[in-house]
């Protein structure tokens, strides 16, 4: 298979990428306290500000009721679309950034569920309608494993975050898109009593982990980052 010419410099691409990795690492102190601020008071008020006011409307609880999971579909066809364009775009351009794009993409999506639903079953928090259910057991509840228990963090930030991240950096021009996106996706989640706010931060930061390391990943499966976009 042909590698395109690099596109820019290889050196300033990796600076950049390891400025990158550097500065995700380093708001993990900053997420952390946000998250714990969040759980401890911020997200049983947002919740029951949400019931209270969208939730006393019978067409807004009959509509949220009826909304279908659909996640772990849009991640099969995000990753098998994405591998046959990449495998398209090898065939006929060699190793380009467009394949390297696609490639991203088909390793980000399962990754990215892959990542929540461990992290899920590790944390064992209680979704925002269960818990609307049963006050009582609002927390963590470790390893537990019960479905009840699988609201911390939000799978569709995750993995929504990851490829949105993915397209970022890609595609600059597609950006406040993917920002509308991400911002409308977060307000659905919490507006939708699916999860609580803590749930929604800790997925968008999970989703930004997930695709720099996929990102390394496949930088280095190319020797280098010189196909990766800034």
């Amino acid at each position: 298979m042909p590698v395109q010419p690099a596109p820019h410099d290889t050196a300033s691409s990796a600076s950049q990428r390891r400025g990158y990795e550097t500065a995700l690492l380093a708001a993990l102190v900053p997420l952390a306290l946000a998250a714990s601020y969040s759980i401890g008071h911020l997200d049983i008020p947002v919740a029951r500000l949400v019931t209270r006011y969208l939730y006393a409307s019978r067409e807004w609880l009959h509509f949220t009721s009826s909304i279908p999971d659909a996640l772990l579909i849009l991640v099969v066809c995000v990753a098998a679309g994405s591998y046959a364009l990449f495998r398209y775009r090898v065939a006929r351009h060699g190793i380009d950034a467009p394949a390297i794009m696609y490639e991203t993409l088909a390793v980000a999506a399962p990754a990215a569920f892959l990542a929540k639903s461990l992290l899920k079953f590790a944390f064992g928090r209680i979704n925002t309608r269960e818990w609307l259910l049963a006050p009582q057991e609002y927390g963590f509840h470790w390893f537990n494993g019960d479905a009840r228990f699988s609201g911390f963090p939000s799978g569709h930030m995750v993995v929504f975050v990851a490829l949105c991240a993915v397209l970022w950096r890609f595609h600059p021009r597609w950006r406040p898109a993917c920002l509308a996106l991400l911002l409308l996706l977060a307000l659905a989640l919490i507006a939708t009593n699916y999860h609580f706010l803590s749930d929604v931060i800790v997925g968008a930061y999970v989703g930004l982990v997930v695709e720099a390391g996929t990102r390394r990943a496949v930088e280095r499966a190319y020797r280098g980052p010189s196909l990766m976009k800034r």
